[in-house]
């Protein structure tokens, strides 16, 4: 674990009711499925769950997202292992709605359905556990057998929306703007990964173009006052993962993570694990982290906490429930 807290800390953060907003189904794949399915190659626990382990890039971590994760979804049913240890590990941290995400490309090479994928990682859900499945895509992805994929995907009654991932320096195309805008017309909500590697413009870009109201990671928003200013207006709200950002070298330091000043500036924020087997993390230790190296107090946990339900794709009753508790949190701090 990189980061372990006094029982304390652990106890009030199990406490809380939480949301998962930024979470990717295949970076969070159970180790032990890999063993299952491998296992004199996955022998070993991997090298990048070192405390001091970081990626030199984002290529080095696809790189090694590949060589892990590459060969075992290739089926539905893959998928659905996948995430009834994954979503059981949301469940026991107290998490109560999960947004996951799965990746696009992989529909055409494993010849099964998109709504085939979504309801096996659904029905992997423990009881109690609310999940949205997004499809994430790519810059470069409309093309080829996944152009067909991406135009259908609208039509997924199971599908919450869609989320635009991977390379970030890679150019905007244009159709990615249209995809979003019928997306969105078909009742769809849709997100996109911004400011992560690429700075400000990006995200002003995303927002301009794509129309979203939240965006994953979006930390080097913090370049730019008038786009924070912004952010804050328009209530764009930052998926943030704090180690995520600190093991891909986003951040040099835990304590130098801009969630600190965007969180006090008045940007809404989520707190978020993100590729969990990639990282070696888990949702508790990102609130950790933020408690232990930024000074996050425990109201403020509990407002990031409450951000996510305020966010939830989800009917207001069954918000309010979570809500109400942790506002009952509050009071009595």
């Amino acid at each position: 674990m990189l980061y372990q807290a006094d029982q304390e800390l652990t106890d009030f953060v199990q406490s809380l009711p939480k949301t998962e907003m930024h979470l990717h189904i295949e970076g969070a794949c159970p180790f032990e499925l890999l063993q299952e399915m491998d296992p004199e190659k996955h022998a070993d626990p991997p090298v990048f769950w070192d405390n001091d382990y970081r990626y030199e890039s984002f290529d080095h971590f696809m790189d090694l997202y590949i060589q892990y994760c590459g060969e075992f979804f290739n089926s539905a049913q893959r998928y659905h292992e996948a995430a009834k240890i994954v979503l059981r590990r949301c469940h026991d941290q107290n998490v109560k709605y999960v947004e996951t995400s799965f990746h696009g490309g992989v529909i055409p090479f494993i010849k099964e359905d998109g709504p085939e994928i979504i309801a096996a990682i659904k029905a992997g859900a423990p009881d109690g556990l609310e999940v949205r499945v997004f499809m994430g895509v790519c810059h470069n992805d409309y093309k080829d057998d996944l152009k067909a994929v991406i135009d259908d995907c609208i039509s997924w009654d199971g599908l919450a929306g869609l989320d635009l991932h991977g390379w970030e320096d890679m150019e905007l195309e244009p159709w990615t703007a249209e995809i979003w805008r019928r997306s969105r017309e078909a009742g769809k909500f849709n997100k996109s990964h911004a400011g992560e590697f690429m700075g400000p413009d990006f995200v002003r870009k995303i927002i301009d173009e794509l129309k979203v109201t939240r965006i994953e990671h979006g930390v080097r928003a913090l370049e730019d006052p008038a786009l924070v200013e912004r952010l804050v207006r328009e209530g764009i709200a930052l998926d943030i993962c704090p180690i995520s950002n600190l093991k891909l070298q986003v951040v040099p330091s835990m304590a130098e993570h801009p969630i600190r000043r965007l969180f006090d500036a008045g940007v809404t924020i989520t707190v978020n694990s993100d590729d969990p087997f990639f990282l070696g993390n888990s949702l508790s230790e990102d609130y950790y982290a933020i408690t232990q190296d930024l000074n996050f107090t425990k109201p403020e946990l509990v407002q990031l906490a409450r951000n996510g339900f305020e966010l939830a794709l989800w009917d207001k009753a069954s918000k309010k429930e979570y809500i109400d508790e942790l506002d009952e949190i509050a009071g009595a701090l």
